[in-house]
């Protein structure tokens, strides 16, 4: 992720892969990747909210994917939480049907439960000692935002 603001993502083949390959980014179509990258290039050096980068994704690919989304948001603000099922999953949260005519709003909602359940983990006895855990057992920690250091011990808590 260090490599985001050193090229223009947009157009680094090489970027791309590896973007792919660390949040599992597969079969789209090569319009959605373009859409996606050139969104991603044009929103560098700010800090887009969820709200705003599911609509935009959704007007340009005509998809629902408000797990993309989150890692959009999350790669340009390290602060913000993914969407993922195990996210879903361990933070009791449940995502609007893909079919339902009120999904992009639901969605934006689910997002915000997300959010404020780190905020509330992060605070509690529990959050702080997963994180004070995570800095003694990772050397880099200094690099790493609480919020992505909850993200990484929810993913590897999976189950099943």
């Amino acid at each position: 992720m260090n490599e985001i603001f050193a090229v223009n993502v947009a157009e680094n083949r090489n970027f791309q892969r590896k973007f792919n390959a660390f949040y599992r980014v597969r079969q789209r179509p090569q319009a959605w990747y373009q859409a996606y990258f050139s969104y991603l290039e044009r929103c560098k050096g700010r800090k887009p909210l969820f709200d705003e980068v599911i609509d935009e994704m959704y007007r340009l690919t005509g998809r629902y994917e408000p797990s993309f989304a989150s890692k959009f948001v999350a790669t340009l603000d390290p602060e913000q939480p993914v969407w993922d099922t195990w996210v879903l999953r361990n933070t009791g949260t449940k995502a609007p049907g893909y079919y339902s005519p009120t999904k992009l709003a639901g969605a934006k909602t689910a997002y915000k439960v997300i959010q404020r359940w780190y905020c509330e983990f992060l605070r509690s006895a529990e959050g702080r000692l997963v994180v004070e855990l995570f800095d003694r057992m990772v050397a880099e920690h200094h690099q790493i935002t609480d919020t992505k250091k909850i993200d990484f011990v929810l993913w590897q808590a999976r189950t099943g």
